[in-house]
């Protein structure tokens, strides 16, 4: 009876080591199943953050570009005090920038903006069925 016994137990360590050698290799499927996903979401956030630098780097320069700006319009002064005209041009400025807030509390949307951004603004406008517009009707819908 000693050697039934015996057997049943090697019997079941082999079956032990064999569940065993089994969960080891789908731990490390597991493991290298998961690297590579990060490793794609590593990508994707940093081909985002490559899209938003470019934009923060155009602010940049136009900063830059708005500081010589005001030199040039030092110049200008002396021909607006020759042309008294132009200074009744610029109080019709003010009177169109007074209606460009009206139009920017609705923001208009054009195809540079993203699906995703065009289902932000759509969810927060409450359009019904966002989800599954396409970009044209997202567009449609918000404009």
């Amino acid at each position: 009876m000693a050697t039934k016994k015996s057997r049943k137990l090697k019997k079941a360590d082999r079956a032990l080591n064999a569940a065993a050698k089994l969960l080891a290799k789908a731990e490390k499927k597991r493991d290298s199943v998961l690297a590579r996903e990060k490793a794609k979401l590593d990508k994707k956030l940093d081909r985002k953050a490559k899209k938003q630098k470019p934009a923060a780097a155009k602010s940049a320069p136009a900063a830059k570009a708005a500081k010589p700006t005001p030199a040039t319009k030092a110049a200008k002064p002396a021909p607006a005090k020759t042309a008294p005209t132009a200074k009744p041009a610029t109080k019709t400025v003010p009177a169109a920038k007074t209606e460009t807030p009206a139009a920017a509390s609705k923001p208009a949307f054009t195809s540079t903006n993203t699906v995703a951004e065009l289902r932000e603004a759509a969810k927060a406008n409450s359009v019904a069925g966002y989800s599954s517009m396409t970009k044209a009707q997202l567009l449609a819908a918000l404009n």
